[in-house]
C-alpha cells in the first residue's frame, strides 16, 4: 500500500525533526568569525583585560579612601577594668579644716570601683594640614584617570594581538592551501613521469626525481598544516576560547584611509593612551610631593566627645568635652626630608619616561607607516608573478609531455610557482597586519570595534 504524498512528507518531516532533537546530535557548524567579532570576544573575556579592569576598580577605591580625609573620624571604645584593689587616695590630716579622728598623720579613701565599666566616644575633624589631605585626594583622582588610560592601553595592545593573530591564522591557512596545491601538482607530474617511463620515453630517473620532489612537498604540507593549527590555537587563547576549538575565520581586509606620516604622527601624539597615562602620572606624583611635604608642618584639628565611667565615688559618671588641638612632629631623623626627595626624584623619573615614550611613539608610527608602504609594494610585485608562474608551469608541463622539455624544468617551474604563491599571500596578510600596527601606533585601533567607547574620565 503506497502512502499518499501529503502523509509521506508529513511523516518525513517529523522524523527529521525528531532526529535533530536527539541529544548528542551534531550541531550546526559555527559561522565564520569576523575580525570585529573576534575583537568583541577578546574585549569581554580576555584575562589580561579583566585584570586591567580590576586594577581600575582598585584605583577607584583609592579615591574613596583619599576623600575620607575630608570627613570627620568617629571612634567608640568600651572597656571593663578589673583591679586587685580599689584605687585609694592618701591625703595628710592637716589638709582638712575639720577635725579628724583616728591615729596617724594621713587618711585614705577609694576613688573608683575595683571592677568597673567605661566607654569613650570621640569625633575628630582635621581642620588644616597644609594641603596634605587635598593633595592626597587629587593624587588619587589622577591615579584613577591614569589607571583608566592604562586599561585603554591594555585594550589597544589586545586589539593589536587579536588582529595579528587573526591575519596570521588566515595567512597560515592560505599557505597550507598552497602546500596542498604543490602536492597535487607534483602528484600529477609523477603520474605523467610514470606513464612516460612505461612507454620508454624517459628514464627511471625522472620518476625518482618526481617522487623525491613529492615527498619534500608532502613534508612541507605537514609543516604548513601544523603551523595553521598553532596559529589558530594561539588566537583562541587570546580570544579566551578553548585552545583546540576549530575556529573558522572570515577572510576580510582592513579598510583604512591613507595617512601621511606627519598626520599619523600628530594623531598618535594626541591619541596614544600610554602618552596620556604617563602625563597623568607626572601630575599625580607632583601632588604626592605636596602631600609628603605637608609632614613638615603641624596638623590642626578639633575633637568632641564623651567619657563615661561606672564609679560610685564620682559626682558625674558622664563627661562631655571639646578640644581644639595641634599635632606637630618636629623631628623624624630626616625621614620626612628623604621622603620628599624621593617624591621629587620620581617626578623627574616620570618626566624622563614621558620624553622617551614620546620618541618611541613617533618611532612606532614611522615603522608601521613604512611597513604599510613596503607590504603594498610587495603585493604589487608578486601578484603579477603568480600569473606568470602559472603560465610558466603550464608551458613546461606541455613541453615535457611533448618530449622537448625535461623533468627538471617542470619541477623547477613548480618550485618557483609555489615560492611565488607563498610570497604573494605572505605579502597580502603582512599588509593587513601592517595596517593594524599603524592603527595601534596612532592610538586609533579601538575604531575597529566602534561600539566599545573608551572612558578616560574618572
Amino acid at each position: 500500500m503506497r502512502l499518499q504524498k501529503p502523509r509521506f512528507w508529513l511523516l518525513s518531516g517529523l522524523l527529521i525533526w525528531f532526529l535533530a532533537a536527539l541529544p548528542g546530535g551534531a550541531a550546526e557548524p559555527p559561522g565564520a568569525l569576523t575580525l570585529q567579532e573576534a575583537l568583541g570576544l577578546a574585549w569581554k573575556a580576555n584575562p589580561g583585560m579583566q585584570i586591567s579592569r580590576l586594577q581600575s576598580l582598585i584605583a577607584g577605591e583609592e579615591v574613596v579612601r583619599a576623600r575620607s580625609g575630608f570627613l570627620p573620624n568617629f571612634k567608640a571604645q568600651v572597656t571593663q577594668t578589673i583591679n586587685d584593689n580599689e584605687t585609694q587616695t592618701k591625703i595628710p590630716v592637716g589638709s582638712f579644716p575639720l577635725p579628724v579622728t583616728g591615729g596617724g598623720g594621713t587618711i585614705s579613701f577609694p576613688t573608683n570601683n575595683r571592677n568597673y565599666w567605661s566607654s569613650k566616644m570621640v569625633l575628630e575633624q582635621t581642620i588644616f594640614d597644609f594641603w596634605g589631605t587635598p593633595s592626597r585626594y587629587q593624587a588619587a583622582v589622577l591615579g584613577k584617570s591614569a589607571s583608566l588610560l592604562d586599561t585603554a592601553k591594555t585594550r589597544d595592545d589586545l586589539f593589536l594581538n587579536v588582529a595579528r593573530g587573526f591575519f596570521s591564522t588566515l595567512r597560515a591557512q592560505k599557505l597550507e592551501i598552497v602546500a596542498q596545491q604543490d602536492v597535487v601538482s607534483l602528484k600529477a607530474h609523477l603520474k605523467i613521469a610514470k606513464d612516460q617511463h612505461e612507454f620508454g620515453v624517459v628514464t627511471y630517473n625522472d620518476v625518482l626525481q618526481a617522487e623525491v620532489s613529492l615527498a619534500d612537498a608532502e613534508q612541507r604540507l605537514i609543516v604548513a598544516r601544523t603551523d595553521a593549527i598553532d596559529s589558530r590555537s594561539a588566537l583562541n587563547k587570546v580570544l579566551a576560547l578553548p585552545i583546540a576549538a576549530a575556529t573558522v575565520l572570515k577572510d576580510e581586509k582592513l579598510e583604512t584611509r591613507p595617512w601621511g606620516l606627519e598626520e599619523a604622527t600628530d594623531t598618535a601624539v594626541k591619541q596614544r593612551s600610554d602618552l596620556k597615562a604617563v602625563s597623568e602620572r607626572v601630575s599625580q606624583q607632583e601632588k604626592v610631593v605636596t602631600q609628603t611635604r605637608s609632614q613638615f608642618f603641624p596638623r590642626f584639628y578639633a575633637q568632641a566627645g564623651m567619657n563615661w565611667q561606672q564609679n560610685e565615688f564620682l559626682l558625674h559618671d558622664t563627661l562631655w568635652f571639646g578640644i581644639f588641638g595641634m599635632q606637630w612632629t618636629l623631628f623624624t631623623g630626616l625621614d620626612t626630608k628623604a621622603q620628599v626627595n624621593q617624591a621629587k626624584l620620581r617626578v623627574n623619573q616620570l618626566k624622563e619616561q614621558q620624553r622617551d615614550l614620546d620618541d618611541q611613539v613617533r618611532l612606532d608610527v614611522q615603522n608601521a607607516y613604512l611597513r604599510v608602504k613596503e607590504t603594498a609594494d610587495r603585493i604589487r610585485a608578486t601578484e603579477k608573478a603568480v600569473t606568470q608562474g602559472d603560465e610558466n608551469l603550464r608551458l613546461n608541463e606541455e613541453r615535457y609531455k611533448e618530449q622537448v622539455g625535461t623533468a627538471t624544468d617542470v619541477i623547477d617551474a613548480e618550485t618557483l610557482l609555489t615560492r611565488t604563491r607563498v610570497n604573494y599571500w605572505t605579502a597580502i596578510y603582512d599588509h593587513q597586519m601592517a595596517k593594524a600596527e599603524l592603527l595601534w601606533a596612532m592610538g586609533a585601533i579601538n575604531a575597529l570595534l566602534p561600539q566599545e567607547k573608551p572612558r578616560h574620565a574618572p
